[in-house]
């Protein structure tokens, strides 16, 4: 180890101290340099320190925010599950349906409450009070008719939402010039219509004046999901009815030129349905709020559950 002590002093011919030698003063060069390398560590320390301080904070923060997604994909689907198993074995009317979907979600939420509460987070879940009503409305096997005959006719009015909305025709009844539509509104707000040469089936949109050739097809059939957006499953995104605003009566014309079936789930009560088609009471939709607290982080969001719902 270096030598800290002072060196000797040196001496004239008489013996007398001069000064320090060339070697003491190389020493407190040493004790110098030792004291500036110490502040040297300890600024690096404290440097180091503040930066794993915040890192360590990034980190807290990030484990927090993905416990909160974690928990909102859980309740997701704890909500998805209440709500089907409502309609699948619960009941069939619609105050039914909402008091099943609620004390499902209040039972979830009282045993997560507590789970969450034993590693330090208050969460609450509930489900926004009086979920829509809606229709199911099913037809299969049948000429895309009115119940009375009529091939010009109105399935639902005050419609503003549908979902797993689908048709699938089957057999072509008319011309090769006819056509089978279904209107949503008026013919200049959305159209949608099929025909048939007797070779080839066409299915073709007009958006707002703006017309798209879907598909054309030689299949014996030809399945048109208006929600997904799909025609025997490939995507036309024209399809969707997402873009049409207010409510609007649903219409078929030209009902007469083709059969198959049509299923649909509109967000109305059964009464604004064409009477004589077949329906049945279900909710057309549930949300459900949720908030996620910590000491860290606030956390709330809402989470809609309407299966079949895709733009249409």
């Amino acid at each position: 180890m270096a030598d800290l002590n002072a060196g000797e002093r040196a001496r004239d011919e008489d013996g007398h101290a001069t000064g320090r030698s060339g070697r003491g003063r190389g020493q407190i060069i040493l004790v110098g340099a030792f004291a500036l390398a110490v502040v040297f560590v300890a600024l690096a320390l404290v440097m180091n320190a503040a930066i794993y301080t915040e890192n360590l904070a990034t980190r807290s923060e990030s484990a927090g925010t993905a416990d909160a997604h974690v928990f909102e994909r859980t309740t997701t689907k704890a909500a998805e599950e209440a709500f089907r198993y409502a309609h699948e074995v619960n009941a069939s009317d619609h105050e039914g349906l909402r008091r099943n979907v609620t004390q499902a979600m209040d039972a979830y939420h009282n045993v997560t409450r507590t789970q969450q509460a034993a590693g330090g987070q208050l969460v609450d879940v509930a489900v926004v009070p009086t979920p829509p009503a809606g229709t199911n409305v099913t037809e299969t096997n049948t000429v895309f008719e009115s119940p009375g005959g009529t091939g010009d006719w109105t399935v639902a009015s005050g419609v503003s939402g549908t979902r797993s909305f689908r048709l699938d025709v089957e057999n072509w009844l008319g011309d090769s010039d006819d056509e089978l539509w279904v209107v949503a509104g008026d013919a200049d707000d959305w159209y949608l219509n099929v025909s048939y040469d007797g070779s080839l089936w066409e299915v073709g949109v007009n958006d707002s004046g703006t017309y798209t050739t879907c598909a054309t097809t030689a299949a014996s059939d030809v399945t048109i999901d208006v929600s997904d957006g799909t025609v025997d499953g490939d995507e036309c995104a024209a399809l969707t009815l997402g873009d049409v605003g207010g409510s609007y009566a649903l219409k078929i014309r030209n009902g007469s030129v083709a059969d198959g079936d049509y299923t649909m789930i509109a967000d109305v009560e059964p009464t604004a349905v064409a009477a004589g088609v077949p329906t049945e009471e279900v909710l057309y939709a549930m949300t459900v709020d949720l908030t996620y607290r910590t000491p860290e982080l606030r956390y709330r969001t809402t989470i809609r559950v309407a299966p079949g719902e895709t733009g249409g």
